[in-house]
């Protein structure tokens, strides 16, 4: 492929979204023929979920315990389109970095590290999964513990308080290592623990970097959903307000219009974070050094 675009090479930040854009250019096309066969079914699954009634619903603690099953529905759907895109996307890059990428390139070439990718995605999560119950677990016992003590109003809204800002920080700090989570495991063979080692070292060492383009890409990414989901937004107000009428259609293709947004810019913020993660390996690793040495020793 002519102008390829290098990986590993040391980038500041605005070349890191510069060189993204740049690839996205140079292969949207790939990518969205790749990506739609699989992204819109799932992006009309989620559009149904989003017209029906109960998702309309408030968020009480009755409404949530009596649409439970819905609920989990809504959650499994999303963790579904969470592996599938980064997979599909990350598939794509690996490819790309071994120069096996052209016009023709189609689920045949990419199903193989597809897999892969989608089974070290899932495998990731639930590992996280432990330690996020135990943590909710002992926060909720806390809580339990201190309010079945009896203890004043004020003293209630203090501790809430607390938890609250404690639960920020923490989100906070650690939000730049679960951008890079998925990436060690992906593009430099870790294994599962070790890609969550690398990706909270990587995380922290470099938070304000990564910190800042999750700022921008959260930025971008809220412009191009509010754009897209705007009509589905207004017409759910327009049908709390005046409840008469079915509009159940019009909804789910507003609906729809809104999850294909979605669809559209959730590898973009992909393929961004994995330029961030290609430029952070390259300043920390000199993978691209490496390659030349080994390549030199392989003549």
């Amino acid at each position: 492929m002519s102008n390829r675009i290098e990986f590993y090479k040391n980038r500041n930040i605005s070349e890191r979204f510069s060189v993204a854009i740049d690839f996205l250019k140079q292969n949207w096309k790939i990518l969205y023929k790749n990506i739609l066969p699989g992204g819109f079914p799932l992006a009309i699954i989620m559009a149904i979920i989003m017209t029906l009634e109960p998702a309309n619903q408030p968020y009480t603690i009755p409404n949530i315990v009596n649409n439970l099953f819905f609920i989990l529905i809504f959650f499994l759907v999303t963790f579904m389109n969470m592996v599938y895109f980064y997979s599909m996307t990350g598939a794509l890059l690996h490819h790309y970095n071994l120069n096996e990428i052209s016009g023709t390139t189609g689920w045949s070439d990419l199903k193989s590290t597809f897999l892969k990718l989608s089974v070290k995605t899932i495998t990731i999560n639930l590992v996280l999964l432990i330690p996020f119950i135990i943590i909710a677990v002992i926060i909720g016992v806390f809580v339990a513990l201190f309010f079945s003590t009896g203890i004043n109003s004020a003293a209630s809204v203090i501790l809430i308080i607390i938890l609250i800002l404690l639960l920020l920080a923490g989100l906070i700090l650690t939000a730049p290592s679960f951008c890079m989570l998925y990436y060690p495991a992906f593009f430099s063979g870790k294994g599962i623990w070790e890609s969550i080692k690398v990706s909270f070292v990587l995380g922290f060492r470099h938070w304000g970097s990564i910190f800042v383009a999750l700022i921008l890409t959260t930025i971008l990414y809220t412009v191009v959903y509010m754009i897209f989901s705007a009509p589905f937004q207004i017409l759910s107000l327009v049908s709390v307000l005046f409840p008469s009428g079915n509009l159940f259609i019009l909804k789910f293709i507003f609906a729809t219009l809104s999850t294909v947004g979605s669809m559209l810019s959730y590898p973009v913020i992909i393929i961004i974070f994995a330029f961030q993660y290609f430029s952070i390996v390259e300043k920390e690793e000199s993978v691209s050094l490496q390659s030349q040495i080994n390549e030199f020793e392989n003549l």
